[in-house]
């Protein structure tokens, strides 16, 4: 899953057909396949969105754009982040939910569409939540993104995966980049398709 993720991210046409085909030898679906895109898109999404808002390596206030301080924020606002401090306290074991979302709660459509978002997406549907999870790490860490990264893998943590497990999936990454990286540069088309039934 994550290699193909990879491959999707680094837009790798070779390797994102020998990976879907693998995938779906492995028994995923077309809607199981859909939702390794769905979370890939997403997990590249939020990425961008954080480098863009300044937050991988600095403090939140250094940041582009500042959290919306607790209790600023419209009814609608306040709402959805209620709604995310829950969801921070179970997934992240912590009372505080990531600035990302403070952030962003200053354009409430942002907010609500990219919360919408990750609530639809992140959970447990063909593919199980936390192989979600591990995938959008994989995504952050091949897009570089040390907010995301930080993001994903205090998930992650929190769910019990070990240094070990998340060597594990920098290994993949950067395994299949060089991969993506060297099937570009050398123009190969593929011959490789997902199994027709």
């Amino acid at each position: 899953l994550i290699a193909t993720a990879v491959s999707i991210s680094n837009a790798c046409h070779y390797c994102i057909d020998s990976h879907v085909a693998a995938v779906m030898r492995l028994g995923v679906d077309e809607v199981g396949v859909t939702e390794l895109m769905g979370v890939t898109e997403h997990a590249r999404a939020t990425a961008t969105a954080a480098a863009a808002l300044l937050l991988d390596g600095r403090p939140a206030p250094a940041g582009l754009i500042a959290p919306l301080p607790p209790e600023e924020g419209d009814p609608e606002v306040e709402a959805l982040l209620a709604d995310i401090a829950v969801w921070a306290r179970h997934a992240l074991g912590r009372p505080d939910m990531p600035a990302f979302w403070r952030i962003l709660a200053r354009n409430v459509h942002y907010l609500r569409a990219t919360w919408q978002k990750e609530a639809a997406l992140m959970t447990t549907g063909v593919l199980a939540a936390r192989d979600k999870r591990r995938v959008a790490l994989g995504v952050a860490m091949a897009t570089r993104s040390a907010y995301m990264i930080e993001y994903h893998a205090a998930i992650l943590r929190h769910a019990g995966d070990t240094d070990r497990d998340l060597l594990e999936i920098l290994g993949v990454v950067d395994h299949y980049t060089t991969l993506n990286t060297l099937s570009e540069a050398m123009q190969i088309e593929s011959d490789i398709r997902p199994p027709t039934d």
